[in-house]
């Protein structure tokens, strides 16, 4: 295997959970050094998720959500409660080139991971907080919060409402990866800046607002014409028909959007021109737009007939934009995964077998990038302490006893 790009830089990643752990990951899988911190005072919750364990068997190190988020990197304990703890977390700090947290500003104080205190021990670092809203600013810079709230508190389950109902949540926490992959273009960019002038800086992520940056039509509707939009559901501003429809079986959908007229007659040709194709509500875009309530009822009655992985498959040979509603199992089955390659297995010695998401995207030049086991709790104390650190064999036994590589 040939160089990785992001070889010999280190990243120092004290997040947990979801949205830091991403940025780490994205960075480590692309060859950087990423050495994970946690303590058995502030583990990385998702190797405790109980229901993402091995066989239902409990252990720090068998969890398939920490597997998920967290192969490619080494893992340390560092009791950063313990003022020795903190000294070792700036030393370590002092070796690396990207610092990540992900904690509400009163435990990142809490824990001595401002970036100032980041900044005194090593003064180019390009540091990473991802938080609710931010770190700066007014009141909810103080906030704890998790993705679904920075959804809801920039408005995107009330714009996925369906008219006259309640708002609507995205399954999972989607923001935090939002959130997580776009900070990956922030950080080299600090770190190409700073290779061009020497200075680092501090990237203050919002998951917030990168969400908000994600509905620019549902904001500049208002800003420019007044119109609040919101419930607006699977509706698009000019396609119709845009929805999910239901098929045959239980709970089984697909999607169809069809974007002109040609796009519509080839529609109708795939569900064999009846004959309410040809009504005078249904002869343009705009007509069906206006009518769309009754169109999306004449196609769900067609589509109920249709198994969804065959009927998705026969409207894109028409020509027509249309795409399976998957569940889980669909997906971990789905030939084009396998074939491109984003599913992958990983052998653990613990956990026994288990399918992975690998990166979205291929790189020519790079044909394997680093899909290395995820860590153990604390499998690389003595590489990192011992070796990176230089701390003797005595005193890693001393410190171990005294609870601070805990």
């Amino acid at each position: 295997m040939g160089r990785l790009p992001l070889e010999g830089l280190r990243v120092a990643d004290f997040s947990w959970i979801i949205n830091g752990p991403q940025v780490a990951q994205w960075l480590g899988t692309m060859g950087a050094e990423v050495i994970k911190v946690e303590s058995q005072v502030y583990p990385d919750l998702t190797r405790l998720f109980p229901n993402c364990m091995a066989d239902r068997v409990r252990g720090p190190n068998r969890s398939g959500f920490f597997h998920l988020l967290n192969y490619g990197k080494k893992a340390i304990t560092l009791n950063l409660s313990k003022p020795r703890g903190r000294e070792l977390a700036y030393e370590l700090i002092r070796y690396s080139d990207v610092v990540i947290e992900c904690y509400p500003a009163p435990t990142a104080r809490k824990l001595g991971l401002t970036y100032e205190q980041v900044r005194a021990a090593r003064q180019d670092i390009v540091m990473v907080s991802v938080s609710l809203l931010g770190k700066t600013g007014l009141e909810p810079a103080e906030w704890v919060g998790w993705g679904p709230m920075a959804a809801s508190f920039v408005g995107m389950f009330d714009a996925q409402g369906y008219p006259g109902g309640p708002p609507r949540q995205t399954g999972g926490t989607w923001p935090d990866y939002a959130v997580g992959t776009a900070v990956v273009f922030h950080v080299l960019a600090a770190l190409r800046h700073r290779k061009r002038t020497g200075e680092g800086q501090w990237i203050d992520a919002s998951m917030g607002e990168t969400v908000l940056g994600q509905m620019p039509e549902w904001c500049m509707d208002y800003f420019m014409n007044g119109r609040d939009r919101r419930q607006w559901g699977n509706r698009d501003d000019v396609m119709a028909p845009h929805n999910t429809y239901p098929c045959a079986g239980e709970d089984k959908w697909i999607a169809i959007a069809v974007r002109d007229q040609a796009e519509w007659e080839a529609l109708c040709r795939a569900m064999g021109a009846p004959e309410w194709t040809r009504d005078t509500q249904f002869a343009d875009q705009v007509s069906r737009w206006k009518n769309r309530n009754q169109l999306d009822e004449r196609i769900g009655q067609w589509t109920r007939a249709h198994d969804h992985l065959v009927l998705a498959a026969t409207l894109q040979r028409a020509g027509v934009a249309a795409g399976a509603v998957l569940d889980s199992v669909e997906l971990h089955q789905d030939r084009q995964l396998w074939e491109w390659g984003y599913w992958w297995e990983l052998n653990h010695h613990e956990a026994g077998k288990r399918v992975l998401p690998g990166m979205p995207v291929k790189l020519s030049n790079v044909p394997q990038l680093n899909l290395s086991p995820p860590p153990d709790m604390g499998q690389h104390n003595k590489e990192i302490f011992g070796g990176l650190l230089g701390l003797s064999e005595e005193e890693i036994r001393r410190l171990t006893e005294e609870n601070v590589l805990y």
